[in-house]
């Protein structure tokens, strides 16, 4: 139950232990701002000792909050219990804003925090959204003097180098899709299609199922099995020098034109794409039906 009357309105920061200091941060700015009129619940500042049932307390913060903010950065977006946390204060009807931070972009987010409005706190447009939205969902008048947005950036830790740099460009995993063939057990040739990424980049990359998509469309095909062994297409981690390869018959795609496929694409864990270009999968199809005789 969401509290109310003499109660102050609770607003609970989920967060990584990495991220600790973020939301300390955050704590103390929020309570600044808002003369403490709201608690604002940070599991690392409560001072949980060894031996205390934290989970309880923690669970009795998201069964009360009005207002969860989940702490979203490359690493905690990887991490199941922000996402067991941020859906538990979803289901009880609490506002989920996920606030980027150290290189995670909001058009980058995975799912379920990706269906949320998100805000960044690199930008100060979204800092004053972040005070103003915790003021009137805690049934709060605004702050009576403007907020100053630079005010909470500074108070933030320093963005982590290899962070900031991930957020002006992507590791380089490179995407290539090529024709081949195999031979039944008759020793004729079967004539498929290899999808294909490779990590040149010096950081491990966790992706997941490739895709392919549709031109001029939204839609894209998943694939999920290999087409020669029929076994699931792995997913995770895939180190500097490794490379991860799948087995695809165009015919699974049941198009009317399969010159419409376009670019092969793998996402990693937080929604960055990787994407071969369509004009390599148009030449792999074209040789395939020039060696199918189609």
């Amino acid at each position: 139950m969401i509290q109310t009357g003499k109660d102050k309105p609770i607003v609970f920061v989920s967060h990584v232990e990495e991220d600790a200091a973020v939301a300390s941060e955050i704590k103390n700015w929020l309570e600044d701002k808002l003369r403490e009129r709201v608690e604002v619940f940070v599991s690392s500042d409560e001072g949980i000792k060894p031996g205390d049932k934290w989970e309880e307390r923690i669970i009795d913060k998201l069964q009360s909050c009005c207002i969860a903010l989940v702490v979203c950065t490359q690493t905690s977006v990887r991490q199941p219990w922000v996402n067991f946390e941020a859906g538990g204060a979803w289901v009880q009807g609490a506002r989920v804003i996920p606030l980027c931070y150290h290189g995670q972009r909001k058009d980058m987010l995975p799912r379920p925090l990706s269906s949320r409005h998100a805000l960044d706190l690199s930008e100060p447009n979204d800092v004053n959204k972040l005070l103003k939205t915790i003021a009137e969902e805690a049934g709060l008048s605004a702050p009576d003097i403007d907020p100053d947005p630079n005010e909470l950036m500074e108070r933030l830790p320093q963005r982590n180098y290899e962070e900031l740099e991930a957020d002006g460009k992507l590791p380089d995993i490179r995407v290539e899709v090529n024709q081949t063939f195999i031979f039944d057990s008759q020793g004729r040739p079967i004539h498929l299609l290899s999808i294909e990424a490779q990590n040149y980049d010096k950081n491990s990359v966790f992706l997941g199922l490739p895709c392919i998509a549709i031109q001029n469309s939204r839609n894209r095909f998943s694939i999920s099995r290999d087409s020669v062994t029929n076994m699931p297409v792995q997913t995770g981690e895939l180190k500097p020098g490794d490379s991860r390869s799948v087995i695809v018959d165009p015919m699974r795609f049941e198009m009317e034109d399969i010159e419409q496929l376009g670019e092969v694409i793998f996402r990693d864990k937080i929604g960055r794409e990787f994407k071969g270009s369509a004009e390599a999968t148009l030449r792999a199809i074209q040789h395939w039906k020039s060696m199918k005789g189609l």
